[in-house]
């Protein structure tokens, strides 16, 4: 018989004992991993981390991206959203989660002393079978007095493009409720850049893998583009001062990453953005 314990942070875990089916395993450490994600959730253990954007001509910062943290009481340890919403994703559990990050910031939002700058937060495309999903977020967000404008649905770009139920059900619903849409992660081209804007998309995060690695042509043409059809491109991922420099040179309005900020608590990111 094999037998199972965890050691790690709580969210990784190691079978002992024996050899044991990798797809046995998985699903071992999904149903652990649910299992104190429910706890941690009842206990309020999950806290939203802020990742701010920044606009490249005048240093301000402009918008925030939410990001969950897990912060374990023992030692008030930050475990990375990576060691856990997988499972959730994997297991069809992940919008419970959801629910706390836009309820936690639609409070600190609401109870700002002064208008906040725009907040993304990141939606699972499993919020698509919810037909509620909108209505529930525009009740959120009026309970608190939040302006809907200042509420960003994000979800990555392969998503939004290739979800048809995000597509034509979510997106619709969310832009109708009067908020707006972010596609983040984008590896594409300029027609994919066009193809998103006609889906509705406001803002495109682009991923460094472009920015940094693509050509002169292609990085061109996907400003030109965005321009043109008004889309605002950030660029994700900014690591320090030459890659500050290369991105306002190739033409992007704005940028997040480690060479601007690490993502902060929402205590953190209001006093930031008054600076």
């Amino acid at each position: 018989m094999c037998t199972r314990r965890r050691i790690g942070l709580g969210q990784t875990y190691f079978l002992l004992g024996g050899a044991v089916d990798a797809m046995e395993i998985q699903h071992e450490d999904d149903l652990l991993i649910i299992e104190d994600v429910a706890r941690a959730v009842e206990e309020n253990e999950f806290v939203p981390y802020v990742q701010p954007a920044f606009e490249l001509s005048t240093g301000r910062v402009v918008a925030g991206e939410t990001l969950v943290r897990w912060v374990l009481p023992e030692d008030n340890t930050l475990v990375p959203a990576g060691a856990f919403v997988p499972s959730l994703e994997r297991t069809n559990t992940i919008c419970g989660l959801d629910w706390c990050m836009i309820d936690a910031v639609c409070t600190f939002m609401g109870q700002a002393d002064e208008d906040c700058v725009s907040i993304s937060l990141n939606i699972s495309h499993q919020h698509a079978q919810d037909k509620e999903f909108a209505n529930r977020l525009a009740a959120t967000a009026d309970w608190h007095k939040v302006d809907h404008k200042l509420l960003w649905a994000e979800m990555s770009a392969q998503t939004i493009m290739g979800d048809t139920r995000v597509i034509d059900e979510l997106v619709p619903a969310v832009k109708e409720a009067g908020f707006r849409i972010v596609a983040d992660k984008f590896t594409g081209d300029a027609n994919d850049l066009r193809e998103l804007h006609a889906k509705g998309v406001n803002l495109v995060k682009v991923s460094a893998a472009v920015w940094r690695d693509g050509d002169a042509a292609t990085i061109a043409e996907l400003v030109r583009v965005a321009e043109e059809v008004g889309v605002s491109l950030n660029a994700e991922g900014v690591e320090d001062g030459a890659e500050r420099q290369k991105i306002t040179k190739d033409g992007f309005r704005y940028a997040q990453g480690f060479g601007f900020a690490h993502p902060m608590p929402l205590e953190d990111f209001a006093v930031l953005c008054k600076r």
